[in-house]
């Protein structure tokens, strides 16, 4: 009888540390969950600011980024020095939106972002207008010091499909364009 006690007793601590755990892992990951959910409000500010350095900022020191032509920046410094160009000419007028964000992380310090976008006022490479359009990011943000910053991302122009898009038929994406985009 003593045994048994002392066993329901071992098993109602453990299961009671575990709940208490997950409520202090729930509680953090909100908190963390917010500040991975601002990444795309701090691109986008920055992007306002037409300032690659403070871009730059968001980014770690070891930053693998693939811009929309496919051009691979390797390290903060890169990505600064590529965006302060590009900021500066041709998207000097540029504003980028953003629109969706979703958020799954994959461990408490490492998460995957995916947001969309809307950019207009940009120019192509002979300065001619651009017409708006849309696209989607992937990140793959790390915490480091107390810091949630992008780690990994690829960035990619939306091409409008045919409406209905035979290949999505009976699929939801995990995110959506405004329609027609």
């Amino acid at each position: 009888m003593k045994s048994t006690l002392i066993r329901l007793t071992t098993l109602l601590f453990v299961l009671a540390s575990f709940v208490i755990f997950d409520c202090a892992a729930r509680a953090q990951s909100k908190i963390d969950e917010a500040a991975v959910r601002n990444i795309p409000q701090a691109f986008a500010a920055a992007w306002a600011k037409h300032d690659g350095q403070q871009l730059a900022r968001i980014m770690s020191e070891n930053v693998d980024f693939v811009d929309v032509a496919g051009d691979w920046l390797r390290g903060r410094g890169d990505f600064a020095l590529y965006h302060s160009r590009l900021l500066s000419v041709r998207f000097r007028d540029s504003t980028l939106t953003p629109l969706e964000i979703s958020v799954r992380f994959l461990r408490p310090d490492l998460a995957v972002l995916h947001w969309s976008w809307r950019i207009e006022g940009d120019r192509n490479f002979d300065l001619t207008p651009r017409k708006p359009r849309f696209g989607l990011f992937t990140m793959i943000v790390a915490k480091t010091r107390g810091e949630w910053l992008v780690t990994v991302a690829q960035n990619t122009n939306r091409i409008p499909p045919p409406n209905p898009d035979p290949e999505m038929e009976g699929i939801k994406p995990g995110i959506l364009f405004p329609n027609g985009q």
